[in-house]
């Protein structure tokens, strides 16, 4: 290949191509459990309404509902992810073999989104909510009561049952219930657990014989990084909300940058061409009303 503008111009345009398409035919995971917002700033501020107001007879005056005090600051991150293709590799025009990695690059770019997510979920029984608590915790205050979505226990059929009941029965401060979990939520394990939720909620007969009656209860999500010190994590999610749990927060979708002109310091010293993705964006916990995790290690 000979080495003027517009060839080089085009090779970026191309290993750009295989990139974006990479990146748009990977299957997303992260939309089931995480709403993403669009930011326009370096930080982000959220008001939480603590009680979403209920439709009621209006008799006198208005009743108000302010937003809570418990606003919360989410700051974009940057990321990127760099190549470099040895020039001469592009002057004999043997860049076949880079077709294959640009392609991974996008597939790695996409996938990165839900890695984040779901790290965000599985560090959830540390990092701290809106309300000053772990995300996962035993003492979430609603006006005057305490509710829990974390728990200990490892995944059964019994752990199961009892984490949806008490999911089920959260309420807001006036006393109302949420009316989340009716609909058929997630259930997120890695992949050493996988068979074990797939025999609670998604098969039609139990195993010594008679129906499941909890067939059906759950949609079985399996997340590839509950892996090591983290495969015995399970989390419950309602992700039929127009809300969700957690928040993915885009500043700006991967824009490619390359370095191409031969006469660039780094081309010049090192005989290799850059090429590379930058995005910036973030995620946070949003509701924990709508998750419940469970560590699996027992009491």
């Amino acid at each position: 290949m000979v080495l003027n503008r517009e060839n080089l111009n085009a090779l970026s345009r191309s290993f750009r191509a295989l990139v974006l398409e990479a990146r748009e035919s990977y299957p997303k995971l992260y939309p089931l459990i995480a709403d993403e917002v669009e930011s326009t700033s370096r930080v982000n501020y959220y008001a939480w309404l603590e009680s979403i107001p209920t439709v009621r007879e209006w008799v006198g005056e208005r009743q108000v509902r302010n937003l809570s005090a418990q606003t919360f600051a989410i700051e974009n991150q940057k990321f990127e992810a760099t190549v470099e293709v040895l020039r001469s590799d592009v002057e004999d025009d043997n860049i076949g073999v880079y077709a294959r990695l640009f392609r991974q690059m996008g597939i790695k770019a996409a996938a990165h989104d839900d890695r984040l997510v779901f790290a965000l979920l599985k560090e959830g029984f540390t990092r701290k909510a809106y309300d000053g608590k772990p995300f996962f915790a035993n003492d979430h205050r609603i006006g005057r009561n305490t509710f829990s979505n974390r728990g200990t226990a490892p995944l059964s059929r019994e752990a199961f049952r009892e984490a949806l009941a008490s999911m089920r029965s959260l309420q807001d401060s006036r006393g109302y219930p949420l009316g989340f979990f009716l609909e058929r939520p997630l259930l997120i394990v890695g992949p050493g657990l996988a068979s074990t939720a797939t025999e609670i909620v998604g098969v039609q007969t139990l195993p010594g014989g008679g129906a499941n009656p909890d067939y059906g209860a759950a949609e079985v999500l399996v997340n590839p990084w509950l892996l090591d010190s983290y495969a015995s994590y399970w989390f419950l999610v309602d992700g039929s909300r127009p809300i969700k749990p957690l928040i993915l927060q885009r500043r700006m979708d991967p824009e490619w940058v390359a370095k191409t002109n031969p006469e660039d310091d780094h081309v010049f010293r090192h005989n290799e061409f850059v090429f590379g993705v930058y995005e910036r964006k973030a995620v946070g916990y949003l509701y924990w009303q709508l998750a419940y995790g469970s560590t699996g290690a027992g009491s």
